[in-house]
């Protein structure tokens, strides 16, 4: 069948053009409800990585409802809500994927508020945080991948959950979705609120989400000295100008990076971040704050690059 795709044909310009896929035997074709726009491919639109050439297809944070199956088939049915480790190519109104890919959504749950690809990316960073009874944890950026991270951790096991960020409205929403203290760096003295919560004993993790690489040495003083654990979650556009490693070997600092190669069964991340969705454990319709229109994808990009103001996770929806 005939449907419309998005294209970045140049770095800063979209094109929307028709295409045609029909399922192979083992595929699964699925109407598009939503598709997240993620900061990493603000490095395509920059032009950054260009792996491919143009037009080149954008999307991988999708979920659906099928719409047709290969005649060889057997998990998946016409009308099941399905999400997709799929991309690029899901900013479009169908998507093509082997079925071996998607992931099914329980009855209840609404696939324009699955995005099943950072979720699962949220699994690998929980299994890299490895909390343990009676931890302080922090997560550094609330953002989207830091409430979903703040989700995964709250409830009974840790001593405490710190959400550190900027942004007062951010911090009130990490403290509905279970952070027990809240810090704003911009008027707080990250360090010294750390220690006092504490009482002296510092974070036994902490998690960077920021994507502001001269933040890293920061997340470093807040460790404990021993084996305290710095998960790295942000992707970079730069890199850092310094980074003191030796306060990184004289608290014997773990260090984690877990990024989507450091998961050795995609596919099973995925389905663990699929129970926690289906069980309510992740949210994403409450911070979702910008929706566009596939026609509008432009316009979408341009509020990835430069976030208004209340910004905090945006998707885009076939007209």
């Amino acid at each position: 069948m005939r449907f419309k795709r998005a294209f970045l044909a140049e770095p800063g310009r979209f094109i929307i053009q028709e295409v045609e896929e029909v399922p192979a035997e083992n595929g699964v074709q699925i109407k598009v409800a939503s598709c997240g726009l993620c900061n990493w491919e603000l490095n395509h639109w920059k032009g950054y990585i260009t792996d491919g050439g143009y037009p080149m297809p954008l999307g991988h944070e999708s979920a659906g409802v099928v719409t047709a199956v290969g005649s060889k088939v057997t998990r998946f049915k016409v009308g099941d809500k399905v999400s997709a480790l799929y991309g690029p190519g899901a900013f479009a109104e169908y998507l093509t994927c082997d079925e071996g890919v998607v992931v099914k959504l329980a009855d209840h749950v609404d696939p324009k508020y699955v995005l099943g690809e950072p979720l699962k990316c949220i699994i690998t960073v929980l299994e890299a945080v490895a909390p343990k009874a009676g931890d302080y944890g922090v997560v550094m950026g609330c953002g989207p991948m830091g409430q979903w991270v703040i989700q995964g951790l709250a409830g009974n096991l840790l001593a405490g959950l710190i959400a550190v960020d900027i942004d007062d409205g951010k911090l009130e929403v990490a403290k509905k979705f279970g952070a027990t203290y809240t810090i704003n760096s911009k008027t707080e003295n990250v360090q010294e609120r750390i220690r006092e919560i504490t009482g002296g004993h510092m974070a036994d993790f902490v998690v960077e989400g920021t994507g502001i690489p001269a933040l890293l040495d920061g997340c470093v003083d807040w460790l404990r000295i021993g084996r305290g654990r710095l998960i790295v979650m942000s992707a970079y556009e730069v890199g850092p100008s310094s980074f003191d490693f030796r306060k990184v070997v004289e608290k014997s600092v773990d260090m984690f990076v877990p990024h989507p190669g450091h998961c050795l069964n995609p596919m099973d991340d995925m389905r663990r971040a699929i129970e926690l969705v289906n069980k309510g454990t992740f949210c994403v319709d409450q911070l979702v704050s910008h929706e566009f229109k596939l026609s509008d994808i432009q316009t979408a990009f341009e509020n990835l690059e430069h976030k208004p103001k209340g910004f905090l996770k945006g998707i885009v929806v076939p007209d």
